[in-house]
C-alpha cells in the first residue's frame, strides 16, 4: 500500500472481505443497483407500515394502486442511484462536488418534508410522517451504506476540503 494515510483509506462501512477495491466504476451500474437497493427497502417499508397498521397496500391503493405505485416508486428510486451515484464519481475527480452533494442532499430532504406535508393533506392521513419521512431516512441510510463499500466517502470529503484551501 505505500506510505498512504489511513485515513485514506477508511471507509464508513468497511468490506466485507479483503478483496482490493476495483479501479475502474461504472456509474450506471451503480446507480442502478443502489436505486433497486432503495426502492426495495423503502417500498417493503410503506407495505410493511400499512400491513401492521391493519390496511395491507390502503398506501400503495391510494397512489396509483400496486403496478403503477411499484413502477413509478423504482424508476424515481432508480434515477436517485444514478444522480448519487453520479455525483459521487464526479466528486473522485473533483471533489468539491462534495460540497454540492452534501447541499444538495439537505434540499432533498427539505423536499421530502414538503412532499409528506401535502401528502397528509391529501388523504394519506397523519400516517404520511411515518411512512415516507421515516422511509426516506432509511433510503438515506441504505444509500450511505451501499455507496461506503465501495466509495471512501471520508477520503472524498478530506480531499474536497484540502482543495478548498489551496
Amino acid at each position: 500500500m505505500g506510505q498512504c494515510s489511513i485515513m485514506e483509506h477508511i471507509h464508513i462501512v468497511p468490506r466485507a472481505h479483503a478483496q482490493p477495491a476495483v479501479s475502474t466504476h461504472s456509474t450506471s451500474r451503480e446507480g442502478v443497483r443502489l436505486g433497486l437497493i432503495i426502492g426495495a427497502a423503502t417500498w417493503l417499508w410503506v407495505a410493511g407500515f400499512d400491513y401492521v397498521r391493519g390496511e395491507p397496500f390502503y398506501t400503495i391503493d391510494y397512489l396509483g394502486g400496486f403496478a403503477k405505485f411499484t413502477m413509478v416508486h423504482f424508476v424515481l428510486c432508480i434515477a436517485y442511484g444514478l444522480t448519487l451515484m453520479s455525483a459521487v464519481h464526479a466528486s473522485m475527480k473533483e471533489p468539491t462536488v462534495m460540497f454540492a452533494l452534501i447541499f444538495c442532499t439537505i434540499l432533498f430532504q427539505a423536499a421530502v418534508v414538503a412532499a409528506t406535508g401535502v401528502l397528509e393533506n391529501i388523504g394519506v392521513g397523519r400516517q404520511a410522517w411515518a411512512q415516507f419521512l421515516v422511509g426516506n431516512i432509511i433510503a438515506t441510510a441504505v444509500a450511505l451504506f451501499v455507496i461506503s463499500r465501495d466509495h471512501s466517502l471520508l477520503k472524498l470529503y478530506h480531499q474536497a476540503e484540502e482543495r478548498q484551501k489551496d
